[in-house]
């Protein structure tokens, strides 16, 4: 390969394009990692550090829930549903709004992976502890949060016996939260707070209804009532077995064995 020098290039040329090469780069990458940076740094402090966010003063957070299912399944045997779907959160925090102008019009970043200061909820009727799993944190310069969580729960749910096995059934998922250290929480349904079902797959069972509605219940070591967000999803089996004919769906299409 021909050096620049043998290529008719003089040490001035050199030296331009290097620094003009210098500045393509530095300009590609250099100022969104730099506000970047600053933005963390100006942000109460905490919140990029694993550590607890600073309390509110005599307000609460409210916080919007939000389910889609892709996922479900009823063990007649054992009292056991089960879904796996996801779950937004959405709330305001006006302490957390910054100017864009200031930051390279950076309007958002990513929250970290932190469960010291990421709102706790708890399944009230849930019979395994752990239901959340990957969790993502966007804080626009609003001061807007949202946190998508993946979750699988396993939940307490009595099947109905009427017309067993083919009968209605109706589970719920009863999320709310007791105590929180950072946050006095209180979830709510959002306006538009109809279940999705996007990516919802089963070849046994069919959704047929949901409904969501917030309930208060008064536990033993709080003073007042705390709400629960609870989302009845009304389902049944999808399919009848004839052993004579095949797999008989309700909308009388045979597939046969």
């Amino acid at each position: 390969m021909d050096s620049p020098t043998r290529l008719g290039w003089s040490p001035a040329m050199m030296t331009v394009t290097l620094v003009y090469l210098g500045i393509i780069q530095t300009t590609a990458v250099g100022p969104n990692i730099q506000a970047k940076h600053r933005l963390i740094k100006d942000l109460p402090e905490g919140i990029f550090a694993g550590e607890k966010l600073p309390p509110k003063v005599n307000e609460r957070t409210l916080i919007e829930m939000s389910l889609n299912i892709r996922y479900i399944h009823l063990d007649f045997e054992m009292d056991k549903f089960k879904m796996s779907g996801s779950m937004i959160l959405k709330w305001q925090d006006h302490r957390y709004r910054w100017n864009p102008e200031k930051y390279d019009d950076k309007t958002s970043v990513l929250l970290p992976f932190s469960l010291d200061w990421s709102p706790d909820v708890i399944l009230h009727n849930s019979l395994e502890n752990k239901f959340m799993y990957s969790k993502v944190g966007i804080l626009e310069h609003t001061g807007h949060f949202k946190y998508m969580i993946d979750i699988h729960t396993t939940s307490v749910c009595s099947p109905s016996l009427n017309d067993f096995p083919w009968g209605l059934q109706v589970c719920s998922l009863e999320f709310g939260s007791w105590i929180n250290t950072q946050y006095d929480v209180e979830y709510r349904l959002p306006e538009n707070s109809t279940v999705g079902l996007e990516g919802f797959v089963s070849k046994k069972w069919k959704i047929v209804n949901t409904t969501s509605r917030l309930q208060s219940v008064q536990h033993p070591l709080a003073q007042e009532p705390a709400h629960l967000v609870v989302y009845d999803i009304a389902f049944m089996q999808d399919t009848k077995l004839d052993g004579a004919r095949g797999i008989i769906s309700r909308d009388n299409r045979t597939t046969e064995l």
